[in-house]
């Protein structure tokens, strides 16, 4: 299908733009958030007055797993278009630069920082050529993930998708010329021994892109420490801009002068983005880190064209399992075991997190996985992939304008 046949309606709902590697609720989960969220404000006060007087008094239940989180309360914010602003309208916010110290200053003090040419034109057109041919192949192997009434696609797990993906997730010079750069930045963020989180390509035409507001950390319960846990960039392939669907981003709303976080259980929200949310706003080959507490979303394009981007997301060190239970065991242990088995060592989706092939509804290791495919080879097309059989690939399926994806289960 060419792409001027497309769908081109907005999607309305959350559900059908609700293709996305942002921490996400179910709908029940969300409910019920927001009904603890209620009862918590309407205690808040008396909590605090009962914490004043009970001095050394212990409490004898264990209250651990009724932290909230800064997820359900933020919706709606981007749907107000008119009250976004370019982040250029302002010029004491961070603009495109090689300079490492500025850098430094403009992501501790705005949550986000821009380095400048850190891609040559010819390293641009090498991820784009890769990534079109990945995207426009999984359409015709019926495994894609669209968004936006077909107006947007990612394509996930990019490292076994491409040389060139696999060379840039490395910070590798040959594939950004200023990766030395940004990987000296990412090491101040988040400490040495930082690991890959998240990698997939973004696709955004007319109509498509926009999110929720949200934190990468947002799975967290608060309160989150004084400092990110996970670091994420924005290759941009294209530019940014309003019209062009540039990145939403809130500026330092991830902390204050002193260290104290922005966002805690009992910030008001519409005080913190009012007025605040801009669009990000930078040329091709721009590479933009951003601090996870920061609150950004995806941005809505109204231009014509497509806008393009890869975002890659680093962890701090200390956010993994101790024994990497995944690489330890065979396919034939994997069989043996059970669902909540294989849900303890990794196969379980929390909050987003999880995901195999984009799947975070029932994820587990796929025997044929989505690998590189090419559209100059479409035999490739034909195999039976896993993913096909997911609850992910009937969802998908199920949406009265979705053509790419093709579910095979029962």
């Amino acid at each position: 299908m060419a792409r001027d046949e497309w769908p081109n309606h907005v999607s309305p709902t959350r559900t059908e733009a609700g293709v996305t590697t942002a921490p996400t609720l179910s709908a029940a989960d969300e409910i019920a958030e927001l009904k603890a969220e209620n009862a918590r404000l309407k205690t808040l006060l008396l909590e605090q007055d009962l914490y004043e007087e009970s001095g050394d008094e212990w409490p004898t239940e264990i209250t651990y797993d009724q932290l909230p989180h800064s997820g359900a309360r933020l919706g709606g914010f981007t749907k107000q278009r008119e009250k976004i602003r370019s982040t250029t309208d302002f010029p004491e916010l961070p603009q495109p630069t090689d300079d490492e110290a500025q850098l430094q200053a403009d992501f501790v003090r705005w949550g986000y920082c821009l380095v400048a040419d850190a891609m040559s034109l010819t390293q641009i057109q090498a991820q784009v050529g890769r990534l079109l041919d990945q995207a426009a192949a999984e359409r015709a192997a019926k495994v894609a993930h669209l968004s936006h009434r077909g107006n947007a696609q990612l394509i996930f797990n990019l490292v076994p998708k491409g040389q060139v993906f696999r060379d840039l997730i490395a910070l590798e010079e040959s594939a950004a010329q200023r990766a030395p750069l940004v990987e000296r930045l990412i090491d101040k963020i988040l400490g040495r021994g930082f690991y890959l989180g998240t990698a997939h390509g973004s696709i955004v035409h007319q109509n498509g892109g926009r999110q929720e507001l949200h934190q990468d950390q947002g799975f967290v319960p608060l309160p989150h420490p004084p400092y990110p846990l996970y670091c994420l960039l924005i290759w941009l392939y294209t530019d940014f801009s309003l019209e062009e669907g540039g990145t939403y981003v809130v500026p330092g709303s991830h902390r204050e002068a002193s260290g104290r976080n922005c966002v805690t259980a009992d910030v008001e929200y519409e005080q913190l983005v009012e007025g605040r949310l801009m669009a990000l706003t930078a040329p091709a080959g721009t590479c933009a880190l951003t601090d996870s507490r920061l609150l950004h979303s995806g941005g809505a394009r109204t231009a014509s064209g497509t806008r393009l981007a890869s975002r890659m997301l680093y962890a701090r060190g200390m956010m993994r399992q101790q024994e990497n239970q995944l690489a330890c065991v065979t396919d034939q242990i994997l069989d043996q075991m059970s669902s909540k088995l294989k849900g303890l060592i990794g196969f379980k989706p929390y909050y987003g997190l999880g995901m195999v092939d984009g799947n975070a509804i029932d994820p587990d290791k796929p025997k044929v996985h989505i690998g590189e495919l090419s559209m100059s080879r479409p035999d490739e097309f034909e195999q039976d992939f896993d993913w096909k059989y997911t609850q992910n690939a009937k969802q998908l399926a199920d949406l009265d304008w979705e053509s790419f994806a093709e579910y095979l289960g029962e």
